[in-house]
């Protein structure tokens, strides 16, 4: 776990007179789970976009496994084995889901067996425990299977570094927990994998070690089971903070409820429950 497969130093990028990042530093071990936690705006995207090759950095350096790297452009990033899958997909809705996982890799032209590409496709699927019809179109996916599609994308690209921008933000409870389960496989299977949220929970729950950044700086980083949600969201905001809620009593005869839901079930297009028996009492 110490072997250090991404090293960035001395970060910096500006957009005219807005600092998105000042001097960060970053390190990511090979098969950890790492998350970058930080309120929005505190520069985490912007970081991430540096090492995926759509920005280049003001200043700074990028190491992969030892090596200074320059990415110009993220097929150079894809080239060194680095993936990112945006908080808004990038998919043709048009095409299929194989069209869009082969568009502008080496497998992409006129002659290549469709068998084939299907054949590769399932190769990584069965690899990471993932599951997506490659002759379904966009158009007719659920969220978690364009999220699918985007991760199968890059890893068919050979990504041993995985990039996840804010990747629960429109997901279900019972699709967050396959997601989970499918990053701790690919855990396993040596990727590192850096998640990008400013959720705590999720950072408690999937990740190993969790960098902080607030106002385009890194302030600490951490092992996640030697820390706390209190500790996490200080340094997030950079003051302390109450974490109990007192609420005012109130008199329960004197509440009138105005819709009451009782014991609903919805599914979704895969036919998985993307509501369980939810009940609740408004008023």
């Amino acid at each position: 776990m110490d072997n250090i497969c991404v090293k960035l130093t001395g970060i910096s990028k500006s957009f005219g007179t807005v600092k998105a990042n000042q001097n960060i530093n970053l390190d990511v071990r090979e098969g950890e789970i790492h998350a970058l936690l930080g309120e929005n705006g505190s520069g985490k995207s912007t970081l991430m976009n540096i090492l995926s090759g759509i920005y280049t950095p003001d200043e700074g350096t990028i190491e992969l496994g030892g090596q200074h790297v320059t990415f110009t452009s993220p097929m150079d990033s894809i080239k060194a084995g680095i993936g990112m899958v945006h908080q808004h997909f990038k998919l043709v809705d048009v095409l299929t889901a194989k069209e869009n996982i082969i568009a502008g890799t080496d497998d992409s032209g006129f002659f290549t067996s469709g068998k084939a590409m299907a054949a590769k496709i399932r190769t990584v699927e069965e690899k990471f425990g993932l599951k997506l019809d490659p002759d379904k179109k966009v158009y007719n996916m659920s969220v978690s299977e364009k999220q699918t599609c985007e991760i199968l994308k890059v890893l068919v690209r050979g990504a041993k570094i995985l990039i996840l921008d804010e990747p629960t933000a429109v997901l279900t409870p019972q699709e967050i927990r396959i997601l989970f389960d499918i990053l701790r496989g690919m855990k396993k299977q040596g990727c590192s994998i850096i998640i990008i949220t400013h959720k705590m929970a999720e950072v408690l729950e999937i990740s190993d070690r969790v960098t902080i950044l607030r106002r385009g700086q890194s302030v600490k980083t951490l092992d996640t089971a030697a820390t706390n949600a209190r500790e996490l969201t200080e340094l997030m905001v950079g003051h302390p903070i109450s974490l109990d809620i007192e609420r005012p009593e109130v008199d329960p005869a004197l509440i009138k409820p105005i819709l009451d839901v009782k014991e609903l079930t919805v599914l979704n297009n895969d036919k998985q429950k993307a509501l369980d028996s939810v009940s609740f009492t408004l008023s």
